[in-house]
């Protein structure tokens, strides 16, 4: 299913459906991010592999968030930001922060500062 076009290269973004450690996973991937097992069986980067964008769904995981869904990813795609709701550790409450797209690591949140 293709949610949008690539923050980086224009290409689409597809939602898949992988099983990692046993757990369900959405990986959010431009089609130009094209990944292999290597000889040590690392799973890289292709050398086919244009652009590097790709987000799992899970990646919010540690602040309690549930998973990354593909609506939310469709309109990061659009709008260049979303705010996500995040829970802090027991006894603390929500709040929202804005997820932005990364270069390096799909996603990142926005801590400190306000987005434009």
């Amino acid at each position: 299913m293709v949610l949008g076009k690539c923050p980086y290269c224009g290409g689409a973004v597809i939602s898949q459906k992988l099983t990692i450690q046993g757990q369900k996973v959405n990986l959010y991937a431009c089609e130009h991010a094209k990944k292999e097992r290597d000889i040590n069986d690392d799973y890289v980067f292709s050398s086919e592999a244009t652009c590097r964008f790709r987000v799992y769904s899970n990646t919010f995981l540690r602040w309690n968030k549930r998973s990354l869904s593909e609506y939310e990813m469709k309109q990061l795609l659009k709008e260049g930001q979303i705010a996500v709701r995040l829970h802090g550790r027991k006894g603390t409450g929500e709040y929202f922060k804005y997820v932005i797209p990364d270069p390096e690591y799909g996603v990142s949140i926005v801590w400190d500062s306000e987005v434009a």
